[in-house]
């Protein structure tokens, strides 16, 4: 068995909490995929909205990150030629 690190119980710790937030996550998740799966039960056209829906988030976060890379690398080229000066 080794000896007991300063500083273990902290990690213990630290993993004890990522474990329950992973939990806590799975659970809503399945909360909410059953209550999305309830409502088009009920009201078919709901699916439809919701992969609009999807598609309008995904659409968004992609040009979100293209952009942001984009403006990176702009960026660091302008400090590249502002270093050279």
């Amino acid at each position: 068995m080794s000896p007991k690190l300063p500083g273990d119980s902290r990690r213990e710790r630290q993993q004890a909490q990522n474990k329950g937030t992973w939990l806590a996550l799975f659970f809503v998740m399945l909360c909410v995929g059953g209550f999305i799966g309830l409502i088009s039960l009920i009201m078919p056209d709901f699916a439809k909205l919701l992969t609009v829906f999807a598609g309008f988030c995904f659409f968004l976060s992609f040009h979100y990150f293209t952009w942001g890379h984009w403006l990176i690398a702009k960026t660091e080229r302008m400090k590249a030629e502002e270093a050279e000066k």
